[in-house]
C-alpha cells in the first residue's frame, strides 16, 4: 500500500519562480505563463529511463567476503559451482574475463579454457543484505522501478521526485551512492529501456565516468554507430511493442478472468531468438545497427517476425519499450488535512483535487483500480471526550475518542479505471451518501483498491516460427 498526503493550506502562497528562465523573469511574464515554463521544464527533465547495471557484482561481493580473492581469476557458477558438474557461469572477475571466459558459459568448457581459474557457488542467502540495500536505493530515486535479475534495474524518472538540474547529476549522484557501498555501476539514459541498457554499455567508454545521457532526438545517431553484436549483452530491454490489454468490458462474460498481473519483467529477451537474429544477419554481412537501419521494416518482420521489427526500430533511434513496476501495490490512498474545520464544499474540491492526484499516479505507473473507498473525519465538538471499545481485525477491543471516530464507505465499479473524473465522480458520490448537513471535516481520505497492471507481457516468438532463413532479404 501506498499513502501520499497532501496539505491544503487556507492561503497558499504565490508559485515560486525557481526553474523558470531568467529572459521570462526580467520582462515580467505573468505568473500563469511562468508556471506553464516551469512545468514543461519539470516535464523535459523528467523523460526518460535510467538504466543501472552493476559490474561483476557477484564477484564484487565475494571479493567483499574473502578479501584474498581481490586480482584473482575466479568464476561464480549454479549449483555446487564445481566444473566437473553440469551447470553455468554466472559471473567473472575482470582477470578470468580477459582469460577468454564469458557469463552464460558451460562451467566445464570455462575450466577447459583456464584450468587455474578458482570456482566457487552462488552464496544468495549472503547476498540479499546488500540486493535490499540497493533496491531501497532504487526506491529512494524514483516510485517506478522495474528490477531485473539479480542487481540491475530500470528507473523511470517520470516517477522522480527528487529535485534534479539534469538527469545526469541525478544518475551521477546515484552512481556515488553505489560505489559507496563497494560496487561499480553503469548508468545509461534514454527515452526507451533498450537503447537506455545500450547507453549503460558504452557509460565507461571514451573516458566516461559510467553515466552516459541520450538527448531526444539523437538515439538513431547514437545506435547507428553500434556493433549489432551488443545485441547479446541485453538483459531485459523491451523486444517489441507492448500490445494494449483488450477492453476489459469483453471479459465481463467470464467473471473468472483478469488481466494479467505484472511480473518482475513486463518484456523479456529470447537470448537464444536474438543470437540466432545476430547469426543470421551476419550471414549476409550485416554486423552493425547503421547497415540495420538502411533495410526495409516491412521485409525484415517478413524474414525475422516481431524481433526483426523491433531490431529495425531500435536502428533507427525509437524505442517505446515502458517500465512496469516490479509489482503493483494493494491500493493507493491520498490524505487532505484541512487546517480549520471545512464545510461541503472544501471538502468536495479536496475530494476533486485527490482524485486528480491518483489517477495521475495510476496513468504513471500503468495501473488501474476497480475499488473506491472515502473516509472522512467529522469535527464534533465535545465537552467531554468520550471513549468506545470497538472490535479490530483481530478480534480484540480498541479504545477509539469520539473525536478519531470516522465515517465512509466504499464501492466496486464494473471495471478497473484510471480515469480521475470516473474516480471523482464516484468518490463524490460516497460523500453525498455519508454527509449530514451540519457536518465540518477535519480531513479527507480517498484510497484506489483492486489494483492491476495494465501492460501486457510480450515474448519473442520463437525460433522456429519465424519461418525457415534463406538468403534473400
Amino acid at each position: 500500500m501506498q499513502q501520499y498526503n497532501i496539505n491544503t493550506p487556507t492561503h497558499s502562497p504565490l508559485p515560486s519562480t525557481v526553474g523558470i528562465p531568467r529572459e521570462l523573469e526580467s520582462t515580467g511574464v505573468p505568473i500563469d505563463m511562468q508556471e506553464a515554463a516551469r512545468a514543461a521544464e519539470r516535464a523535459r527533465l523528467r523523460q526518460g529511463i535510467m538504466h543501472v547495471r552493476i559490474r561483476h557484482f557477484y564477484c564484487t561481493l565475494e571479493e567483499m567476503f574473502d578479501p584474498s580473492l581481490q586480482g584473482q581469476s575466479f568464476v561464480v557458477g549454479t549449483g555446487t559451482g564445481r566444473p566437473n558438474e553440469p551447470g553455468r557461469v554466472i559471473d567473472v572477475s575482470p582477470a578470468a574475463m580477459r582469460l577468454g571466459v564469458s557469463p552464460g558459459m558451460p562451467l566445464r568448457r570455462a575450466h577447459r579454457i583456464t584450468q587455474r581459474t578458482r570456482f566457487l557457488p552462488a552464496s544468495y542467502d549472503r547476498y540479499q543484505p546488500v540486493l535490499q540495500k540497493l533496491r531501497e536505493r532504487y526506491r529512494s530515486y524514483s516510485r517506478i522501478i522495474e528490477s531485473i535479475p539479480i542487481a540491475d534495474t530500470f528507473i523511470d524518472l517520470r516517477g522522480c521526485e527528487i529535485p534534479f538540474d539534469s538527469p545526469v547529476a541525478l544518475a551521477e549522484r546515484l552512481c556515488a551512492e553505489i560505489a559507496e557501498m563497494g560496487l561499480t555501476a553503469l548508468i545509461g539514459i534514454a527515452n526507451g529501456k533498450a537503447i537506455a541498457e545500450l547507453a549503460a554499455l558504452m557509460s565507461r567508454k571514451d573516458g566516461r565516468q559510467g553515466v552516459l545521457y541520450i538527448p531526444a532526438g539523437r538515439e538513431a545517431s547514437f545506435v547507428q554507430t553500434l556493433p549489432l553484436s551488443m545485441l547479446l549483452q541485453l538483459r531485459a530491454a523491451g523486444t517489441g511493442i507492448p500490445s494494449a490489454l483488450p477492453d476489459l468490458g469483453e471479459q465481463e462474460e467470464n467473471p473468472g478472468s483478469r488481466p494479467p498481473e505484472v511480473e518482475g519483467k513486463s518484456e523479456q529477451v529470447d537470448s537464444v531468438a536474438v543470437a540466432e537474429l545476430v547469426a543470421h544477419l551476419r550471414d549476409f554481412g550485416i554486423t552493425s545497427f547503421a547497415q540495420v537501419a538502411m533495410l526495409s521494416d516491412e521485409g525484415l518482420r517478413r524474414r525475422l517476425g516481431r524481433l526483426g521489427s523491433w531490431v529495425y526500430q531500435v536502428a533507427c533511434g525509437e524505442d517505446s519499450s515502458l517500465v512496469v513496476p516490479d509489482a503493483p501495490p494493494m491500493s493507493q490512498n491520498a490524505r487532505v488535512r484541512f487546517h480549520t474545520p471545512s464545510d461541503a464544499d472544501e471538502t468536495c474540491a479536496a475530494i476533486r483535487k485527490l482524485a486528480n492526484y491518483l489517477g495521475e499516479r495510476l496513468r504513471e505507473q500503468r495501473l488501474k483500480g476497480q475499488t473506491i473507498a472515502l473516509m472522512l473525519w467529522p469535527h464534533r465538538i465535545m465537552r467531554h471526550d468520550t471513549r468506545r471499545l470497538f472490535m479490530n481485525e483481530e478480534g480484540e477491543e480498541v479504545a477509539v475518542t469520539a473525536a478519531e471516530e470516522t465515517i465512509g464507505g466504499q464501492m466496486l465499479l464494473s471495471r478497473h479505471t484510471d480515469d480521475a473524473d470516473v474516480i471523482a465522480n464516484h468518490a463524490l458520490m460516497l460523500f453525498a451518501h455519508y454527509h449530514r448537513p451540519a457536518n465540518r471535516y477535519l480531513q479527507v481520505q480517498l484510497r484506489i483498491g483492486d489494483i492491476v497492471a495494465v501492460t501486457q507481457a510480450y515474448y519473442p516468438p520463437p525460433a522456429r516460427t519465424r519461418g525457415r532463413p534463406t538468403r534473400k532479404l
